[in-house]
């Protein structure tokens, strides 16, 4: 026995040589075990530390994984990030490539039509030319259809995706908790071996987990070896007992359009509504790209198409085709359907709110979808009956649209301004479009729909038109001077803006044109029998001073003073005077829906008679302004109410720049990623990575250790033997 003042060895040589060679033996195992994992993907090298004995050799020893948390965080996040970016720009990039394409450019469509448009408009009495622009208008019409099918199959594509992705990580959630709970176990049953092997798997379940979602990890309280995982968002993944949470894909009103829940069926049921667009990762980069470019592209392209197509139909409805009638639609537009919410009333589910463009209000049409609320009452009794609604306009993601200053985008309807409910009344609200309410008695206080004009509708236009002779290129309206007229006023242009046809006068929209080839005379205008007709004639009686008459030569005012002779009875109505512009002319929106501008020196007596265009099938006029439509800005270009307008090429242009730019900076940032998980790759990998070069030389080291442990334990047996035969 050896003894100092502050240690007592009590051990023999045989035990130290013994500890040697164990020890030895252990450090080798773990160096054997490092090496033959070194192509295993998640593994994390080991160490094998030993403690001194005070009674002489070699203590316990202890094996661990040689981890930095702060490099293994930071890949994670890393990892996230990549991911994130990379899902984001592999799907813009695709859509890019689609708008970005010749082949499929709307707008090359576009200019095929209206330059079809322009020829025929050169020379209106050709049919052929006529039929050009039908068979233009075909092309143009199914390069959207294709266009916009692609989108939804895009949807299709992405809800399958993300269904897919949920399950995956619902999968690794569940492994977590499971190798938590089998780390726990092994842990406690062995205090000072780590289970590495666990560890490792759970740790790279973490990091797959990482790429589809942004997370949060950290040890749990009580030093067992699990870990708790939180969304970065903060709410639980895997929690502190072990039980865990679980995706579920919910939607609202829209099937299409897929929403997060976060559900937990321990205890009682909780369920949280997550923000899509801030989970990251590969699942965020999907719900960031729905968001960003998918469902904002198609409400884009989609406002385009129903824009265009009703702007030619209110141009065309303003003309007169080649056998003198007013025009018709060219393009017949889809209806759409509400969509219930699931919290409505049972009893609404039969009923139905139907929506449609408002003829001529296609530049008030933008890309939002809207949300319609009933309030409380819903109903009010009558017949027919009324709702009061609220409506507010939204962006494809669900959040209100909030104007330039800042305010949220909705409307009231209800009092005197309640919505009628009955069958085939369509009610005009904000944005260009109407509604039409079925049945009033089964909506509650609280019911929700969901309109989405422009989403689901361009592929479902048609050209309803088949005769070329139904194009209008001819204006309805004849202003012919008088042979003896002395002055040199002259007829500067004429102007149709309605042409509605009602000679009931119950449509406020009416105009003076009675659908039979001719304006209203006198007795079958608004003025009732015995009154005056349409204005007809334009009759100077000084250089100041004008009448205006109807068809049957009738005074209906007079107009003095004027310092110009633009758009007259427009004048006439503002400022007429013994008498004055009939009350039953000013009751009506736009009467008589036609207007004349001159110009020059009258001279007392000249006139101008203003008629129908019979026969006027030389006539371009209204070809002329319906080709002017594609340079003319009748389109919204935001739905923040701005009032901001461009052409058709130039919002086209402006979806196709939107999206190429998200391409372009979802590219730099993907660029970024990737360099930053190099980094922290790196980083992570020169602290827990398996370095051969490292282990043989620790395999060199432990062999000479061992062999030296072992040669000290034959010296050992040695000199037993030898104490053995003096004995």
């Amino acid at each position: 026995m050896i003894t100092n003042s502050n240690v007592t060895r009590n051990a023999d040589l045989m035990s130290i040589a013994r500890s040697g060679v164990d020890a030895s033996n252990q450090l080798l195992n773990t160096t054997g075990h490092n090496i033959a994992n070194v192509n295993t993907e998640g593994y994390v090298r080991e160490r094998t530390n030993f403690v001194s004995q005070l009674t002489g050799g070699v203590g316990r020893s202890t094996t661990e994984r040689v981890l930095n948390t702060f490099a293994q965080n930071q890949l994670r996040r890393d990892t996230t990030l990549e991911s994130h970016y990379q899902e984001y720009w592999d799907k813009t990039a695709v859509i890019d490539n689609v708008f970005a394409s010749e082949a499929n450019s709307i707008s090359s469509g576009m200019s095929r039509f209206f330059a079809a448009v322009q020829t025929a408009a050169d020379d209106p009495t050709s049919i052929a030319a006529r039929q050009l622009v039908l068979g233009e208008a075909n092309s143009l019409i199914g390069q959207i259809g294709s266009m916009t099918g692609f989108l939804s199959d895009k949807e299709k594509e992405l809800n399958l995706e993300v269904q897919t992705n949920i399950d995956k990580v619902n999968s690794l959630v569940k492994s977590i908790s499971e190798l938590n709970a089998a780390i726990r176990v092994s842990q406690s049953n062995n205090r000072y071996e780590e289970p590495g092997t666990l560890k490792n798997q759970r740790d790279q379940a973490v990091l797959d987990l990482a790429s589809l979602i942004s997370i949060e990890t950290r040890e749990n309280g009580n030093d067992d070896g699990s870990i708790l995982v939180n969304l970065s968002s903060g709410e639980s993944l895997v929690m502190q007992d072990g039980s865990f949470n679980v995706f579920t894909v919910n939607n609202s009103a829209d099937s299409n359009y897929k929403s997060l829940q976060l559900t937990s069926s321990l205890g009682k049921p909780v369920t949280i509504n997550l923000k899509e667009t801030n989970m990251g990762g590969t699942i965020g980069g999907l719900f960031r790209y729905r968001d960003e470019v998918l469902e904002s592209s198609r409400r884009e392209l989609g406002q385009v198409s129903l824009t265009l197509t009703e702007t030619l139909n209110t141009q065309n409805r303003l003309g007169m085709d080649f056998d003198s009638q007013l025009g018709s639609n060219i393009f017949e537009l889809p209806e759409f359907a509400g969509l219930n919410y699931s919290t409505n009333n049972s009893a609404t589910f039969l009923s139905q709110v139907t929506g449609r463009v408002t003829e001529g209000q296609a530049s008030q049409l933008t890309s939002a979808d809207y949300e319609i609320t009933f309030a409380n009452p819903p109903v009010n009794a009558g017949s027919p009956p009324t709702v009061n609604v609220i409506i507010t306009a939204l962006n494809p993601d669900g959040s209100i649209i909030q104007d330039i200053d800042g305010n949220d985008i909705t409307q009231t309807y209800s009092g005197a301004n309640a919505l009628t409910a009955q069958a085939g009344t369509f009610n005009p609200v904000l944005g260009g479009i109407e509604l039409e309410f079925a049945d009033g008695a089964s909506y509650s206080a609280g019911d929700k729909f969901l309109v989405q004009p422009t989403k689901n509708t361009a592929d479902k236009i048609i050209v309803a038109m088949t005769r070329p002779e139904d194009l209008a290129f001819a204006s309805p309206l004849h202003v012919e001077a008088s042979l003896n007229n002395l002055g040199d006023v002259k007829l500067v242009s004429t102007s149709v803006p309605n042409t509605i046809v009602d000679n009931t006068f119950a449509n406020s929209a009416a105009s003076a044109f009675n659908g039979t080839g001719g304006i209203h005379g006198p007795g079958s205008s608004p003025t009732g029998a015995g009154g005056v007709g349409a204005p007809a004639q334009i009759l100077f009686t000084a250089t100041n001073e004008y009448q205006v008459l109807d068809s049957g030569g009738n005074l209906i005012t007079t107009v003095s003073g004027t310092t110009d002779f633009n758009n007259m009875l427009a004048q006439a109505a503002a400022s007429g005077t013994g008498p004055a512009w009939p009350a039953a002319f000013s009751a009506l929106d736009d009467y008589p829906g036609y207007d004349l501008s001159l110009q020059g020196v009258p001279k007392p007596g000249d006139s101008f008679s203003i008629a129908y265009n019979t026969d006027g099938i030389n006539d371009n006029r209204n070809g002329l302004a319906m080709s002017g439509l594609q340079q003319a800005d009748t389109m919204q270009l935001n739905s923040n109410g701005s009032n901001s307008l461009v052409s058709f090429h130039e919002a086209y242009a402006n979806i196709v720049s939107d999206i190429g730019q998200k391409a372009a900076s979802a590219d730099i940032s993907l660029q970024a990623a990737k360099a930053l998980k190099a980094q922290s790759k790196d980083w992570f990998e020169s602290v827990s990575g398996v370095s051969l070069d490292e282990e043989a030389a620790n395999l060199v080291r432990f062999q000479q250790s061992y062999s030296a442990a072992a040669k000290l334990l034959g010296t050992a047996q040695d000199m037993f033997n030898t104490i053995l035969s003096i004995v």
